[in-house]
């Protein structure tokens, strides 16, 4: 059983999307993921570059540029986990903040979470509002 998949948007980002999944291979159970890349019609070599690194990702291919929204929904209908995370591409895995994330997330009643984004300079982002 799939207890969770992360689903990426990629438009002519292959190299963002390499390095976010390096760090999240890095610090996830395999058995327990599933990662959905879908791509935004970016008429590149975005697939093969990410594909031919991470063998085990899901490729969908937008067959044209559908926004964000879209993208991520079409990920979300082929996702098979229970719980679905939509990572943006250049997100990096800090100190297993995935996984902490989803068990905390898991064991609680709520139906949605968010979490604190860094700035570069390790301040934080704003990701919505302040609360």
């Amino acid at each position: 059983m799939i207890d969770y998949s992360i689903i990426i948007v990629n438009y002519k980002t292959p190299q963002l999307v390499i390095d976010c999944l390096e760090t999240v291979f890095r610090s996830t159970r395999l058995s327990e993921v599933e990662v959905v890349v879908v791509d935004n019609f970016s008429r590149d070599n975005s697939e093969q570059l990410i594909t031919n690194r991470f063998p085990q990702v899901r490729w969908i291919q937008m067959n044209y540029n559908s926004g964000f929204a879209r993208a991520n929904n079409a990920g979300i209908l082929a996702a098979k986990g229970e719980i679905i995370l939509l990572l943006n591409s250049d997100t990096l895995n800090e100190n297993n903040a995935i996984i902490k994330c989803f068990e905390r997330f898991a064991a609680s009643d709520y139906c949605a979470c968010g979490i604190q984004l860094l700035n570069s300079d390790r301040t934080p982002q704003i990701s919505g509002s302040y609360f």
